[in-house]
């Protein structure tokens, strides 16, 4: 019985670890197509879900979520490059901004 009960709390622990550190998604290069930011939470300290989609240079597109920082600064139209969880995001008018 406290064997099944310490594998429930572990699985439990294991969910609430991804949930709360999403797995970091590989390297990324393209142009960003749209933004948005799922706002429907209901708890007090509920953090919203801010995203890019990005496109790709051979056209695929796909959904990336970022940091409020990196969803201020960035635009639709701009390129954004992701190596090593270093992103930058540049901007065709000006010079390539880092965070």
């Amino acid at each position: 019985m406290s064997l099944l009960v310490f594998l429930v709390i572990a699985v439990l622990f294991v969910a609430w670890q991804k949930s709360t550190n999403p797995a970091q998604p590989g390297d990324y290069e393209g142009r960003i197509v749209d933004r948005w930011a799922d706002h429907s939470g209901q708890a007090e300290s509920y953090q919203p879900v801010l995203a890019l989609v990005i496109e790709s240079n051979d056209g695929k597109r796909s959904t990336v979520r970022v940091d409020s920082n990196v969803y201020e600064s960035a635009r639709v139209g701009m390129r954004i490059k992701s190596r090593s969880g270093q992103i930058v995001l540049i901007d065709s008018e000006k010079n390539p901004v880092g965070k």
